[in-house]
């Protein structure tokens, strides 16, 4: 359980820092010495059923007790509510006194309330402190808001409020204790209009009708001991699928029959963790478990125990329209992730923001887990390698990155706080839970988070009492003091490269340094961390056995792994399933290089297939090797079917793509067509029944890349299949098909599927795809200034032009600067201009395109006012791009011309596109 006493020794010590270092420091904590028990709540909304106020009316009756002698005020949060009276009453609910509202302290900065009373509380007894007030229903996403929708059968405008009270949002609903510590149990009342439908936490006991005419009270059952975060009501026009005593899916009534998907998922889900962690739901202290979708939300979903609020598309799937795999995929994915939160988060919470990772480490891992479990069509498991491992080991190489523990005296404010909310903290988190899995084993690991769980049900907790189960579970013996382990990974930030190098034909030799994107910006080089080690080889292929042969000690320099045979080729870190990189000395990476070439890949697992992808590419972003020797290794994949590798290698030369001159693109292209055969030979351009997920998937990808540089034979299958079939693509597939017929041609036809479309979102996919078209001038004359179209609709439409049609981005930029005014006229702004052409900058790849972009600069400036200096950014960034081409893609541009055999390639292929273009102008 957590410690009072230590946080509150740790807060005194904080403030004594300030005091001494002679600095300000605000304190925005509350200290522990009144903690609430109870909160007896009702909020009266003041709106009819057609329209709501801008304004609610609130009570609450808070039950407390002093944890000390000689407490003479309460101090608590609130933040826009006027407090019209408060009262304090005793035990057994009689009033002791009423407290005036000069006795009453406010800190705009802190958002606390302090509550001078005029004796002080005795200890341990009950008391209650009694509060009437006014709130806001903001127009924002915070607190209490409203949202709303246009019912189809009638076009009114129907309206729902509701409630988002994470991170520190319940101070905006009612006075309150806004700490994740400060667990209570809550009685919620609403009073509302008489034609809509009130949901909460917990079940609904029963329904008043008041003497107002069309107004109602609804009274819920009291909640769990939980957070003030967690707390949620919505109250709409809504309709259930389900028992909403039990489990059910909440949504608009028109929304109904879409939601039978997202119900069994739900079920599905419940039932699973029911299994898994062997304390079921309803024994968590609620009963209802209610999944509702709003038409506006900040988030995907939000947590709140037995009341999951979702943005609307991932509990509603229209046919044809949002019921695609990725759709799918994405419902299935989030409803497993908040649903895991009624456990992790809900029932064991944090301590503190500090350690928020200890709620959706947990989440993350598994929504892509359990969801692998229950729908294995997604292969979830393997995507969350690429996906999630991938992704974070990115970002978390720099010095702005965090580590998942920071210092609680590191998080205090709000804008603090916020930071936790970060992808360290969703994606690494679980990268390292998933580590801790594989490391330890299923069984040993579930058992240790069965106890975890359990023993700190509707407690707080920080890393240690996870880290106590962890230990107590994990196999023996090791080689690795699991508590510096623990610490590396969650306590330090960044991660190691391990390199290996052949001593001689039986043995190898292990070495590690922290990878950093760039060594000079401050970042601490010489960070090391306990490795666990696990590894295959030609010998001895097994790549399913996760557990680590042995523990690379951090205070080790060198590593020697010996084998009893000799080795033709090695490859570590079995599945990517720990948190660190490979780097293989050249020879191994050769005979690899030969391994993967041989039938099957010669067995190498998908997943390390896209490790040796992803880590080569970014081995070349610091150095380590070049782009010639990565493009070389890719090779490999003109026999590559599989989705999960092509990920990889698609987020890896996307960033190399986007520096090649229009005069590079060419060779590059041809090496794309090259490498690509055996996966477009599988998959071509047409969907097909018997396609997997990831099939679907592949396709996408795949279709886009070889599009977007100009395969022909991609491009005329796309155009004929799009001439001949009068079937629609799937959601999935739509955009990315319809993007590459634009491009080839069908751009007219794309528009009219635009303009005769009414679906709000489908309208955007098709602009989006009728803005890759290479007819860039008739685009963005005839529709990206039109006054139809929205500003939001002409940013995304410039964009497409040139993203799609890298090699058309300096005549598209004289396009649009030749009367910058009318651009400025369609996105209504001299700053938003700035900013598109900013993003169109970040595709100029040549000293030429500079100058015309530093020309512009000087003949237009006094037109952006203080915009220019997103302009000048903009200008130093072309600098920064092209010399970085120059310090690192000149040996791959000479190995592409060279592979590519034919001196007049580059001038073919350019002419090539010409006439490509003018033919698409004519067939339009």
């Amino acid at each position: 359980m957590f410690s009072l006493g230590r946080s509150v020794w740790l807060l005194a010590g904080l403030l004594s820092i300030c005091l001494i270092a002679g600095v300000e420091c605000t304190n925005y904590r509350l200290e522990r010495t009144v903690l609430p028990v109870f909160y007896n709540l009702t909020i009266g909304l003041r709106a009819d059923a057609n329209q709501p106020s801008d304004s609610f009316d609130g009570a609450v009756d808070i039950t407390l007790k002093a944890t000390q002698p000689n407490v003479n005020a309460i101090v608590l949060h609130k933040e826009d509510i006027d407090i019209a009276e408060v009262a304090l009453y005793n035990d057994a609910g009689s009033l002791l006194y009423r407290i005036a509202n000069s006795s009453l302290t406010y800190s705009l900065a802190t958002q606390k309330l302090t509550v001078q009373l005029l004796q002080p509380l005795s200890p341990n007894a009950n008391f209650t402190l009694h509060f009437k007030y006014r709130g806001k229903v903001n127009s924002d996403t915070k607190g209490l808001f409203s949202a709303s929708y246009v019912e189809q059968e009638t076009g009114l405008t129907k309206w729902m409020v509701l409630t988002q009270l994470q991170r520190i949002y319940a101070r905006l609903l009612f006075p309150c204790f806004d700490e994740p510590a400060f667990k209570a149990r809550f009685q919620l009342h609403i009073e509302r209009p008489s034609g809509l439908h009130a949901i909460s936490n917990t079940q609904l006991i029963a329904t008043t009708e008041l003497r107002n005419k069309n107004r109602s009270m609804d009274h819920f059952q009291v909640t769990p001991f939980m957070s003030t975060y967690l707390l949620a009501f919505m109250v709409a026009e809504s309709q259930a699928r389900g028992n909403l005593s039990d489990l059910a899916v909440v949504s608009r009534p028109q929304d109904y029959s879409n939601s039978e998907f997202s119900y069994n998922v739900a079920q599905r889900a419940r039932d699973a963790y029911d299994k898994l962690f062997q304390h079921p739901y309803k024994e968590l202290g609620n009963e209802a478990l209610l999944h509702a979708a709003s038409p506006r939300f900040p988030h995907n979903g939000m947590e709140n125990w037995g009341l999951i609020i979702y943005s609307q598309n991932i509990l509603v799937h229209r046919p044809n329209y949002t019921d695609g795999w990725n759709d799918k995929e994405t419902s299935i994915r989030i409803i497993v992730h908040e649903t895991s939160h009624m456990w992790f988060g809900d029932s064991v919470t944090f301590a503190w923001w500090n350690n928020f990772w200890l709620n959706e480490a947990f989440a993350r891992y598994y929504e892509y887990f359990m969801s692998h479990q229950l729908y294995p069509a997604y292969q979830l498991d393997e995507q969350f390698v690429v996906r999630q491992l991938q992704m974070i080991l990115t970002l978390d190489a720099n010095n702005g990155t965090q580590p998942l523990s920071s210092p609680e005296a590191d998080i205090r404010s709000p804008s603090e706080i916020a930071s936790k909310f970060s992808s360290i903290t969703y994606a690494k988190g679980s990268s390292i839970v998933r580590m801790w899995r594989n490391a330890m084993g299923t069984e040993n690991f579930d058992l240790a988070i069965r106890n975890y769980l359990r023993q700190h049900h509707l407690g707080n907790t920080v890393p240690k009492d996870l880290f106590t189960h962890l230990k107590a579970n994990w196999p023996k013996p090791l080689n690795a003091d699991l508590d510096q382990f623990f610490y590396d990974f969650t306590e330090q930030v960044g991660y190691p490269i391990v390199e290996v190098s052949r001593v001689d034909s039986s043995s190898f030799t292990l070495r590690q340094r922290r990878y950093i994107l760039d060594p000079n910006d401050g970042s601490d080089r010489h960070l090391t961390y306990t490795v666990p080690i696990t590894y295959t080889t030609n010998v001895w292929r097994d790549f399913e056995n996760l557990a680590p042969v042995t523990y690379f000690n951090k205070w080790d320099d060198t590593m020697l792994l010996p084998f009893s045979d000799p080795i033709e080729w090695i490859v570590l870190n079995l599945q990517q399933s720990n948190y660190y990189r490979v780097q293989y000395a050249p020879s191994l990476l050769r005979r690899i290089h030969e391994a993967l070439i041989e039938t099957n890949h010669s067995d190498i697992h998908v997943a390390n297939r896209a490790a040796i992808i992803d880590d080569l590419f970014n081995l070349a972003l610091i150095g380590l090797n070049n782009y010639a020797e990565v493009f070389e290794f890719m090779e490999y994949m003109s026999t590559e079917t599989d989705y999960i590798p092509w990920y990889a290698a698609y987020v890896g030369m996307d960033k190399v793509a986007m520096r090649l001159t229009s005069d590079q693109l060419p060779n590059f292209k041809k090496y794309l067509i090259d490498i690509t055969d055996g996966v477009y030979a599988k998959l071509g351009v047409r969907w097909a029944s018997n396609d997997t997920v990831l099939d679907v998937y592949n396709r996408n990808k795949m279709v886009s890349w070889l599009c977007k540089y100009h395969h022909f034979k991609c491009e005329d299958e796309v155009r004929e299949s799009f001439d001949k079939n009068s079937e629609i693509p799937s959601p999935d597939y739509r955009e990315t098909y319809y993007c590459a017929a634009s491009r080839g041609g069908r751009y007219l036809r794309i528009m009219e599927y635009y303009r005769n479309e009414t679906d709000p979102t489908e309208r955007e996919l098709l602009w989006r795809a009728a803005s890759c078209t290479r007819d860039f001038y008739r685009h963005y004359h005839d529709e990206i200034l039109n006054e139809s179209s929205s500003v939001s609709l002409k940013t995304v439409g410039l964009a497409q032009l040139y993203r799609q049609n890298p090699d058309l981005v300096t005549y598209i930029f004289i396009a649009v600067t030749t009367d910058i005014q009318q651009l400025a006229d369609a996105l209504q702004s001299w700053p938003k201009t700035a900013t598109a052409l900013s993003d169109m900058a970040d595709y100029f790849t040549t000293r030429y395109q500079q100058q015309l972009f530093a020309e512009f600069i000087n003949e237009s400036f006094m037109l952006f006012g203080s915009s220019d200096e997103i302009l000048r950014q903009a200008l130093l960034k072309i600098e920064k791009n092209i010399l970085w081409a120059d310090q690192n893609l000149d040996q791959l541009v000479r190995y592409l011309a060279t592979r590519n055999g034919a001196a007049d390639l580059t001038l073919m292929s350019a002419l090539l596109l010409v006439v490509t273009s003018l033919l698409n102008f004519w067939l339009t």
